[in-house]
């Protein structure tokens, strides 16, 4: 067998780390022992392995596997002390080379009964045939060791398979247990930024919707904001042109003013020349008297004996002074409100006189026989826009207007009335459509003037809404030079009229009389909120009042 033949190498199995040392250290022994001498033996090699490819060679993958190598040791001490250098052998086997290094043999005589010593050649007869010996004892112990090493690969492949099957199992186990915990961690990661990812999304999501929220409430006050810029607008240019109305009248009125002075001065000079006339009239009358003097005598005797007859006629009186004096009238009855009027018999609607408490002079007022059973006193009537109601505190206090028509009974009259005993209100409403409604307050009181005539009231019901045009916790009298109200803008000028104002809102039955086709969009208009609204003027309204039970 030649040395550049190449052996089946012991592939996926590995000689374990003790058996490769105990190998090593026979080889080493055997080295270390000059006296003994050597024969063509196979010793074990550890080492001397290159591996040219790490990654594809299957038997350095396995652990470095001891390939045992037959070497020749024919040598005497003399020749391997003298050999400084060895032999280097490479068989390639697949892609795995091996390289065996072989130390120089001793020449040493053939002995009978060992097969080694006989082909080794003489020192002194066959010292010319020893290269060719040499060659033949070579190739026969490498033949030797060939086969122990196929014996021994024979019993490695037998005795450890199964340990190599289990070998590569736990590699592969080794090698898949990284993999799969890479995976399950790259799983893991990837979990984790999917729910950052989801949670970002959702923050996001909520983040929109709060926003888009924000932007429709923000659009609806900005809507809002528009639709009151345009209410008071509207009020601003009707307001406008009620004043150019106003200033309108105020001329007329003095023009009127100016036509009257005129007929006034060409009146005065008429009277002039009436004077002068009886003037001249008077002058002649003086003549006429003085004409008469020279009658005087005659007028002054008949001027006496009429005295004398008066004075007989005074003296008759004086004796019979019962038979001349007629008889007094009886006492006429005094009432105090339209219910006692009722309760006297009298059952027909139409202005009567009372008798206030406490006030010196009776009161005409008209009396409601017929709504709810009669008996009811009017305090307030609007019909016309006749009268003005817009007054100073002292007309609302005494009252103005005629009991037949528009009129304010007063304040000090209602309050007197309201504090002797429990009265309840009655107010009609009509609007322009010739719907009537009512809203009737069970007990309705007014303060004194200290009160600033405040209003009292409890117990709504009727047909007007369902919630009280009038505040019910009490609120002051307010005109437009007693600004008495809780709101800045002093409702009684802005709105117009006297009236129980909290914040300008609820209701003013004495605000201005707007006429038909005039009525709408009016909010110092006779206005009743929770009827027609907060800018509907009605066409006209009453408030009566009659003591509680009646």
């Amino acid at each position: 067998m030649s040395a550049g033949s190449e052996f089946q190498p012991l592939e996926n199995h590995r000689l374990s780390p003790e058996k490769a040392a105990e190998e090593e250290k026979i080889f080493e022994t055997r080295q270390a022992t000059p006296s003994a001498p050597q024969h063509f033996l196979p010793i074990l090699l550890m080492g001397k392995l290159r591996h040219e490819k790490e990654r594809t060679c299957p038997t350095m993958l396995l652990g470095s596997l001891l390939l045992m190598v037959a070497t020749v040791a024919v040598a005497q001490q003399k020749v391997e002390q003298a050999a400084g250098f060895r032999h280097t052998y490479r068989i390639q086997q697949g892609q795995c080379n091996y390289i065996f290094l072989l130390p120089e043999p001793e020449l040493c005589l053939q002995e009978p009964g060992n097969s080694l010593q006989r082909d080794t050649p003489t020192r002194a007869g066959h010292l010319g045939e020893w290269p060719s010996q040499r060659v033949r004892q070579l190739e026969k112990a490498l033949e030797n060791s060939t086969q122990r090493l196929q014996k021994l690969e024979r019993y490695i492949l037998m005795n450890l398979k199964s340990e190599l099957v289990q070998t590569q199992r736990n590699a592969v186990q080794n090698q898949t247990s990284p993999v799969l915990e890479l995976g399950t961690s790259l799983l893991n990661e990837t979990l984790k930024l999917t729910n950052r990812k989801t949670q970002t999304s959702h923050q996001t999501v909520n983040q929109t919707s709060r926003m888009e929220s924000q932007m429709e409430e923000t659009l609806l006050s900005q809507d809002q904001l528009e639709k009151q810029l345009l209410l008071h607008s509207h009020e601003l240019h009707r307001l406008q042109g009620h004043n150019s109305a106003l200033e309108t009248r105020i001329q007329a009125l003095e023009t009127q003013q100016q036509a009257e002075l005129v007929a006034l001065q060409s009146e005065k000079e008429q009277l002039q020349r009436l004077l002068s006339r009886h003037s001249g009239t008077l002058d002649g009358v003086e003549r006429t008297l003085r004409a008469a003097s020279t009658n005087s005598t005659l007028l002054q005797n008949q001027q006496r004996q009429l005295l004398e007859s008066v004075q007989r006629l005074m003296r008759a009186f004086a004796q019979q002074p019962v038979s001349l004096v007629t008889p007094a009238k009886a006492a006429e009855p005094v009432f105090q409100d339209c219910a006692e009027i009722q309760r006297s018999g009298i059952k027909i609607s139409g202005i009567y006189t009372i008798r206030v408490p406490n006030m010196t002079e009776p009161r005409k007022v008209f009396c409601d026989m017929e709504t709810k059973g009669g008996g009811w006193t009017l305090i307030q009537r609007r019909e016309n826009g006749v009268e003005t109601f817009q007054r100073n505190w002292q007309d609302y206090k005494q009252g103005f207007g005629r009991p037949a028509g528009e009129h304010w009974l007063g304040n000090e009259v209602i309050h007197q009335l309201t504090s002797r005993a429990a009265y309840s209100l009655y107010v009609e409403l009509k609007d322009w459509e010739g719907n009537t409604a009512y809203a009737q307050y069970k007990t309705f009181r007014v303060g004194s003037e200290e009160q600033l005539y405040r209003l009292f009231l409890s117990g709504l019901n009727g047909t007007a809404g369902r919630q009280s045009g009038l505040f019910m916790q009490g609120v002051n009298f307010s005109t437009r030079d007693a600004d008495n109200d809780i709101c800045h803008c002093h409702c009684a000028q802005l709105l117009s009229g006297g009236w129980w104002f909290d914040a300008c809102g609820g209701s003013n039955l004495n605000g201005v009389y707007y006429t038909f086709n005039y009525h709408l969009n009016k909010l110092n208009g006779i206005r009743w909120q929770y009827y027609k609204g907060p800018s509907y003027s009605l066409r006209a309204t009453r408030m009566m009042i009659r003591p509680v039970g009646v």
